[in-house]
């Protein structure tokens, strides 16, 4: 399974790692994701939302 992929019901848990992604907040307005050893590609975005535990 990678990131973004469905997850059905009943489903057998991935047993392959997900990737370490850090997020560091550039600006009050912009948030940068970056993959762990991937230097090649980023995500940016205006709008981020907190996680509840």
């Amino acid at each position: 399974m990678t990131t973004g992929d469905r997850i059905e019901p009943g489903a057998e848990p991935a047993t392959e790692e997900r990737p370490t992604v850090a997020a560091t907040r550039c600006s009050e307005e912009r948030t940068v994701f970056a993959e762990q050893g991937n230097t090649d590609a980023w995500i940016a975005t205006d709008l981020t939302v907190d996680l509840e535990r």
